[in-house]
């Protein structure tokens, strides 16, 4: 089958979802193309020693109107590609991947993974859900990476919608980490001392990820818990994260000083996994975060928000708390930093529930099966 794959920009989770599902039909002996913005290719390496084909397209983050010319490129590339099924991940590349489809004598089936759910408000909510009902009910196939996404295609008259979990991160043997060795070398680049309990927080600094959420938790246990550190690894929006930084300071001019380091963006997550006590997700919503499989498969105790899909993720493997109460986040930090026992029987608890995880090939199958679908 020749299968070609659309993605916009992407830094995280769906580039590393592509790149993997990509690969894994590859090995399986279809014919695959990925086409994206040519960023994606330095990151994720798409066509790198493998049989997949790239070909660099810009997508915008917003509709304007160079979309007109991306889909007409886009137009042409799946006429020379010959595809039997496009595939697009996000509501921006499926928007363009409609746009270059209608009109096109042989169509060839049309698949959309939907990885994010809408949370606009005001005229913007009103657009997003326009451009959603229009893929939902253009798309011969959406994908939901969580249950709530399958719900919202139905609801926005998508003819066929189904759950479609993207690929854990590949399982193994915990990688050997010196713990006082990265410990100390995280004291030093910090210049704190870093001998109480570590709780982590990895995701872009953005609103999505509500992290005034989990500053406002932390400030209610600095008194409580002065020996604990925060380090939040993550690629930074700047006004954000001066907002938060500006968070931090009013707490800390009431005596409350909430213990956050923004370390940026880093490419050792597993080390920093390995070497933490607990895993914290502050977001408004995620549907089945990677970094969150990643804490799970290193064994951390996990204390996140119940939205999306983490809660289909995390199951009773961790504690889960409303999202956007800030009071209940630092109930969950209370109890974990208080009793290293039940650390020790969550972070057990959840690295049993990683192996249950889908992994690539899994992903991959569920893929073809509505290529397979949409194609006859």
């Amino acid at each position: 089958m020749r299968i070609l794959i659309v993605l916009g920009t992407s830094t995280g989770g769906v580039g590393t979802h592509v790149a993997a599902l990509a690969r894994s039909l590859a090995d399986h002996g279809d014919t695959v193309g990925v086409i994206g913005p040519a960023q994606t290719q330095a990151q994720f390496g798409f066509a790198d020693g493998t049989r997949v084909r790239f070909a660099p397209l810009e997508i915008s983050t917003t509709v304007s109107p160079r979309d007109v010319v991306t889909a007409r490129r886009l137009r042409r590339l799946i006429t020379t590609f010959d595809a039997d099924v496009v595939h697009a991940h996000g509501f921006r590349a499926s928007l363009v991947t409609l746009a270059a489809l209608t009109g096109l004598r042989r169509r060839p089936g049309f698949v959309s993974s939907w990885h994010n759910t809408l949370m606009a408000t005001g005229a913007r909510a009103r657009a997003e859900r326009a451009v959603a009902t229009a893929i939902a009910r253009g798309a011969d196939r959406v994908l939901g990476v969580s249950e709530d996404l399958v719900e919202l295609a139905r609801d926005l008259g998508a003819a066929s919608a189904s759950f479609a979990p993207a690929a854990s991160p590949p399982q193994g043997f915990a990688e050997d980490v010196n713990s006082e060795l990265l410990r100390s070398s995280l004291a030093q680049e910090l210049g704190i001392p870093l001998t109480g309990p570590l709780i982590l927080a990895v995701g872009r600094i953005a609103p999505q990820k509500d992290y005034d959420v989990l500053i406002d938790a932390l400030a209610d246990i600095a008194g409580e818990h002065p020996e604990a550190q925060c380090l939040i690894a993550g690629s930074a929006d700047e006004a954000e994260k001066a907002r938060l930084t500006e968070l931090i300071e009013a707490h800390a001019s009431q005596g409350r000083r909430p213990a956050i380091h923004f370390l940026g963006q880093r490419s050792d997550v597993a080390a920093l996994n390995q070497v933490s006590d607990i895993f914290v997700l502050s977001s408004r919503w995620e549907a089945r975060a990677l970094v969150l499989q990643e804490a799970m498969l290193a064994g951390r105790a996990i204390l996140a928000t119940a939205t999306g899909g983490t809660p289909g993720l995390v199951g009773d493997a961790g504690i889960l708390v409303p999202q956007g109460d800030s009071r209940a986040f630092a109930d969950g930090l209370r109890r974990l930093l208080d009793d290293p026992q039940l650390r020790l029987s969550l972070g057990r608890q959840a690295a049993l529930r990683a192996l249950e995880l889908p992994d690539e090939d899994d992903a991959a199958r569920a893929a073809r099966a509505a290529y397979e679908e949409v194609s006859r």
